[in-house]
C-alpha cells in the first residue's frame, strides 16, 4: 500500500521518482502491475505532471514499459538482466571486500561485525523481511565504505536498488545462509586477509546467484496477463 502522507519537500520529480523506486523495490508495486499516472498522483498527493515525469524517468532506467494505448506496466526481471547484473555484482563486491580489508579500520571494522549482530537479533525475534533487507543493504554499503573508492562506491549503489528488487521475495528463505556468509566476510575483513575475504564476497555472491535462478530459472514471472496482449491488465490497487 501506498504512505498516506503527501509529498512536498522540491524538487518533487525527484521526490516522486524516489518513492516509485523505493515501491517497486520492495514490490509493493509487482511485475506485471499496470501503474495508472492518476491513480499514482492521488495516492502520493501530487499533480499528474511529477508522476509522469517519473514514470518516464522510471521507463528510461529500466524500472517499467510504457507502452502506447496500453500505458505504464513494471518490469519482470528477465533471466539476461539478472546474469548481467550478478557478473556486475561479483566484479564490483568482490574488489570491495579486498580493498576493504587492506584499508579497513578498528572502526570499520566493529561497524561490520555490529550490523551482523544487528541482523542476527532481529532475525531471531521474527522481523519483516523487509527489515532484513535494510539489513543487507547496510551491510554491503559498509564494505563499500570500507573500501574507501568513490567510484566503486557508485557503482556498488547502483547495484544495490536491483539486488533489493530482485531478492525482495526471497529475503526470508535466504536470511540464514546469507547472514552467516556476510559475518564471515566482516571478520575476514577485520582480520585484514584480503584474498580470503575477496573469495568469501564472491562465494556470497554466487551463492546468491544460484538461490535465485533455482527458484526463477528463467527469469520473473507474475500471475497478471500479458499487457500487450491485453490493455487491461492488474491496476494499482485492484485486488493488492
Amino acid at each position: 500500500m501506498l504512505e498516506e502522507r503527501p509529498i512536498a519537500t522540491l524538487p518533487l520529480r525527484e521526490h516522486v521518482y524516489e518513492r516509485l523506486q523505493e515501491l517497486l523495490i520492495s514490490r509493493s508495486l509487482a511485475p506485471g502491475d499496470h501503474l495508472v499516472e492518476e491513480r499514482l498522483a492521488s495516492q502520493l498527493g501530487v499533480s499528474r505532471g511529477p508522476v509522469r515525469e517519473a514514470l518516464q524517468r522510471l521507463h528510461r532506467d529500466g524500472w517499467i514499459t510504457i507502452r502506447p494505448r496500453y500505458g505504464a506496466f513494471v518490469n519482470q526481471p528477465t533471466a539476461q538482466e539478472v546474469h548481467e547484473f550478478f557478473e556486475a555484482r561479483e566484479l564490483v563486491e568482490r574488489e570491495a571486500a579486498h580493498l576493504a580489508a587492506e584499508r579497513c579500520t578498528p572502526a570499520d571494522a566493529a561497524r561490520l561485525l555490529e550490523i551482523c549482530d544487528q541482523a542476527d537479533a532481529d532475525w531471531a525475534r521474527g522481523v519483516a523481511a523487509q527489515q532484513m533487507a535494510t539489513h543487507t543493504a547496510r551491510f554491503h554499503r559498509a564494505v563499500l565504505e570500507c573500501a574507501r573508492n568513490h567510484i566503486l562506491l557508485e557503482f556498488g549503489e547502483q547495484l544495490s536498488h536491483r539486488s533489493r528488487w530482485f531478492f525482495a521475495p526471497l529475503v526470508s528463505a535466504i536470511a540464514p545462509r546469507a547472514w552467516t556468509e556476510h559475518r564471515r566476510v566482516a571478520e575476514l575483513i577485520a582480520a585484514g586477509e584480503a584474498g580470503r575475504a575477496a573469495e568469501a564476497m564472491h562465494r556470497h555472491i554466487a551463492l546468491s546467484r544460484d538461490s535465485y535462478l533455482d527458484i526463477h530459472p528463467d527469469g520473473d514471472t507474475y500471475d497478471g496477463l500479458d499487457p500487450v496482449a491485453s490493455p487491461s491488465p492488474r491496476a494499482l490497487g485492484s485486488g493488492r
